[in-house]
């Protein structure tokens, strides 16, 4: 680090600015905001000056434009009367007067062009100023959005779905040996069933057989007795 870049870095401590947040968009942003801001005011009170001037000038010609009408009946009742030298004393008083209302016309014109240059540039700086900030909010909207992206970004290249495959896969393993068993415990009850009925129907078949042969034997029995 250069002198010159210790030495500003020991400046902006004073102040309690950061070096690191002369790199963030959010104080760069803020900061030209801000500055765009006070030139505002700084042309606004130019701008008030200026009315002020003229408006001052306004009323300094106001009253010297009174002055001089009166001056000029003045002269007229001073010629009407015959009073020449009187007529004479205030003619030439009237003329430096009237030289005095031509500048003062002059500095009233030029002010009111000025003042009216500066309004329009007021207002030009204005639109410029919203325009700014304007651009400002959609810089940082933009920033913000960046920033959400690129943390989103470290946490998803941080995680790892081998782990959770894995417990997947055990999981699926699981399911499927607890399904084969409870498949086998039904076609073992399904099989026990098929016996027992097996069962009964030898029973039935027997059961049916004595009878027959009870039969043939109670035929037999009365064959022999005739």
């Amino acid at each position: 680090m250069g002198l010159l870049r210790r030495i500003w870095t020991i400046i902006l401590g004073w102040f309690g600015i950061g070096v690191a947040s002369l790199e963030d968009p959010e104080a760069l942003l803020e900061a030209a905001q801000n500055e765009l801001e006070e030139k505002l005011r700084t042309v606004k009170l130019q701008a008030v000056t200026a009315i002020q001037q003229k408006n001052q000038l306004e009323l300094i010609l106001k009253d010297k434009k009174e002055e001089l009408a009166t001056l000029e009946q003045k002269v007229k009742v001073a010629v009407e009367t015959g009073r020449d030298e009187l007529a004479e004393t205030l003619m030439v008083e009237q003329m430096e007067l009237e030289k005095s209302v031509a500048e003062l016309e002059a500095q009233y014109n030029q002010a009111v062009q000025m003042s009216d240059d500066v309004k329009k540039q007021v207002k030009r700086f204005e639109e410029e100023v919203q325009r700014k900030y304007q651009e400002k909010l959609r810089l940082r909207t933009q920033w913000k959005q960046a920033q959400i992206t690129e943390r989103l970004n470290e946490v998803l290249s941080g995680i790892s779905t081998s782990a959770t495959s894995d417990a997947f896969d055990r999981a699926k393993e699981k399911i499927q040996e607890k399904q084969a068993r409870a498949g086998a415990l039904s076609e073992m009850g399904r099989e026990s069933m098929k016996s027992k009925i097996a069962e009964l129907d030898a029973d039935v078949a027997r059961q049916q057989a004595r009878e027959r042969i009870a039969k043939m034997k109670a035929e037999a029995a009365g064959s022999d007795k005739k």
